[in-house]
């Protein structure tokens, strides 16, 4: 089965040398990938031709790659030869300076070390087990002490703001 498996959408210095795109082959014959496309993020098409041995590895680098990775909200899309899409992967947000978007052992992806060419690696995932984004910031920050006193006093200045209108509003009752 070929897979997307790297990609990079924001390269060091200028997308437009350093953009590529990864696929892999996880079955256990040679698959002839010609006339397979890639499109990202646009309706344009990138044609690939070539073969990619089991449990190998075709990167189409930039210039030749004629599609344009976007570095916020990105989107790769893989078609076999009959037009038929068979991968498609995608991260929100803004794409790491320098970092891939790679597949890890698991199947999901995260952005990680370049390794155009080669296996992935994956110094981010204890990040990714601590809760924490690759770019440092929490993905569920935690309450503390005065975060939980300022959302006391907002909730009572509501509920009390609250009581005095219904107050004010029913003074005749």
């Amino acid at each position: 089965m070929i897979l997307i498996n790297e990609w990079l959408p924001n390269p060091e210095g200028k997308d437009s040398g350093g953009e590529f795109v990864e696929i892999f082959n996880s079955g256990k014959e040679l698959v002839n990938v010609s006339g397979w496309s890639l499109k990202a993020n646009s309706k344009t098409k990138f044609v690939l031709s070539g073969e990619v041995g089991p449990g190998g590895f075709r990167v189409f680098q930039k210039p030749a790659l004629k599609i344009s990775l976007v570095n916020t909200d990105g989107q790769v899309f893989l078609y076999d030869a009959s037009g038929r899409q068979v991968d498609h992967q995608e991260f929100l947000g803004l794409a790491q300076e320098g970092k891939s978007f790679s597949r890890n052992p698991d199947g999901y992806f995260v952005f990680s070390e370049s390794t155009p060419g080669a296996q992935n690696k994956f110094e981010e995932q204890v990040a990714l087990i601590a809760q924490v984004y690759p770019t440092g910031v929490p993905l569920n920050k935690q309450v503390g002490t005065f975060d939980f006193v300022l959302l006391t006093l907002g909730v009572s200045a509501v509920l009390t703001g609250l009581v005095m209108y219904v107050l004010k509003k029913n003074e005749d009752l």
